[in-house]
C-alpha cells in the first residue's frame, strides 16, 4: 500500500499521543509496512514552501521492498522478481559506492553509466528491460510522493524489431537423434518433440499435467500460464502418438483423464507427483547443443520460435497462431512474418490444422535416402 494514500491515517498516530502502542501494532491497524511507518514518524515536517528531498538509494530500497511484498502476495511472478532483483542489487551497490547522496530527482541515465564498457554486450531487448525497470522506479517514486512529478520520461524505450531465430529443417533430425542418445532416451525425445510441435514455453512444459493432455478431445490445456492466463492448443497427431508412447514407457499404460500428476515427471508411474523443473529441461537442451555446435544458439525458446515459423509457412493465420502461442498482443506474433518476403506473407491463409507428422516423416525419409 502506498504511503501517500495513508498520510492522514499516519498523522493521527504520533509518538507522543500513542506511546502505549507498539509500532508493529500501529502498522497492522493502518495497513502499512512498519518501515513506511518509521519513515513517516522520523521525517522532518514539510512546509508548503519546502519540498523534502529523497535520495535515489532510499527510493530504490523502498521500491525493492515493495516489489518483494508484491511477489509474496502473488501480484508479481517469481520470474519478474529474479530479473528485477538482480538489476536492483547491482544499481544499489553502485550508488552506495559512488554517489550515495544522489537525489532521486537527479536519477537518470546514470543507471547504465556504471557499465559503459559492457553496455555493447547487452542486447537491445536487455537494455529495454533495464530501462523499463528504471521507468517503473520513477513512477513508484511519484506515486509515493518522493518526487513532485513523474520523471519516468527520462528513460526511453528503444523500439527495435528483432527477427527471431529458428531451427532449420535439416537440423531437426539431428536434434532428435542426439536426444535419443541421452539417458532415458524415450523421455528426452518426447520433451524435444513436445517443445517443437506445441510451441509451449519451457515453464508450461514443466508443469503440464496428464489430464491436461486431453486425447479424447485432442487438445492440450495450458493452465495459469504467463500473465496467469489459460489457453487451449490443438493436439497434432504426431504429438499425441509420441506422448502416448512415452507414457506407456514411463509406467502409465493407458492415459488417465483423471490423473492430476505431471506429464513429464521424475517419479514415473501412475502418480507422477514430482515435475521436471524448468532448469532440468534447459539442461537437456544444453546437452543437445553441446553435441551440435553448429546450432550454438539452441535454447528451449528457439523451439517455440520454430513452431511459430512452421505454422506460418504451412498456412495457419496470424490470429490463430496468436491464440495458440498465448500472445496478448497480435503484434508479438506478427514479428514472425518478417522471416518471409511479401509474396509469402500473402500466401498465409486457411490451412488448419496441418499435419506435422507428414513434415517429420518427410525429413526422416530424406535422411535415410
Amino acid at each position: 500500500m502506498l504511503v501517500s494514500r495513508n498520510t492522514a491515517k499516519l498523522a493521527r498516530f504520533s509518538p507522543r499521543s500513542h506511546t502505549s502502542f507498539s509500532l508493529d501494532e500501529i502498522s497492522k491497524q493502518l495497513g502499512v509496512s512498519i518501515n513506511h511507518l518509521r519513515s513517516f514518524l522520523h521525517q522532518t515536517p514539510i512546509h508548503s514552501n519546502q519540498a523534502q528531498q529523497y535520495t535515489a538509494l532510499f527510493v530504490i530500497k523502498e521500491y525493492h521492498e515493495n516489489l518483494r511484498a508484491l511477489v509474496e502476495m502473488g501480484k508479481r511472478s517469481n520470474e519478474t522478481w529474479k530479473t528485477y532483483n538482480n538489476f536492483l542489487i547491482r544499481i544499489k551497490n553502485y550508488i552506495t559506492s559512488n554517489c550515495p547522496d544522489l537525489q532521486i530527482t537527479d536519477f537518470n541515465e546514470i543507471i547504465f553509466s556504471h557499465q559503459k564498457s559492457e553496455v555493447k554486450k547487452y542486447s537491445p531487448k536487455t537494455l529495454n528491460k533495464y530501462t523499463a525497470i528504471a521507468k517503473s522506479i520513477m513512477t513508484f517514486a511519484y506515486d509515493m510522493n518522493y518526487t513532485p512529478k513523474n520523471l519516468s520520461n527520462k528513460f526511453n524505450i528503444v523500439e527495435e524489431i528483432l527477427i527471431p531465430r529458428h531451427i532449420a529443417d535439416n537440423y531437426i533430425p539431428k536434434i532428435i537423434k542426439v536426444a535419443e542418445s541421452l539417458p532415458k532416451a524415450y523421455r528426452c525425445r518426447s520433451i524435444v518433440i513436445f517443445l517443437l510441435r506445441t510451441g509451449c514455453r519451457v515453464s508450461e512444459v514443466s508443469k503440464i499435467r496428464v489430464r491436461d493432455f486431453d486425447i479424447q478431445n485432442e487438445v492440450i490445456y495450458i493452465m495459469n500460464s504467463k500473465g496467469k492466463k489459460d489457453r487451449v492448443i490443438p493436439m497434432f497427431k504426431e504429438v499425441r502418438e509420441e506422448i502416448l508412447n512415452y507414457l506407456n514407457k514411463s509406467g502409465m499404460v493407458n492415459w488417465d483423464p483423471n490423473c492430476n500428476g505431471y506429464l513429464f515427471a521424475r517419479d514415473e508411474g501412475i502418480v507422477r507427483s514430482r515435475k521436471f523443473p524448468v532448469r532440468t529441461i534447459e539442461q537437456l537442451v544444453e546437452r543437445i547443443r553441446y553435441k551440435l555446435p553448429e546450432i550454438n544458439y539452441l535454447t528451449p525458446h528457439i523451439f517455440r520460435h520454430t513452431f511459430a515459423v512452421k505454422c506460418l509457412k504451412l498456412g495457419i493465420s496470424l490470429h490463430q497462431l496468436t491464440l495458440i502461442l498465448g500472445h496478448s498482443n497480435p503484434k508479438t506474433t506478427m514479428i514472425y512474418t518478417q522471416l518471409y518476403d511479401k509474396d509469402l506473407k500473402e500466401l498465409i491463409t486457411e490451412k488448419f490444422p496441418f499435419p506435422f507428422e507428414n513434415l517429420l516423416s518427410e525429413i526422416i525419409t530424406k535422411e535415410n535416402t
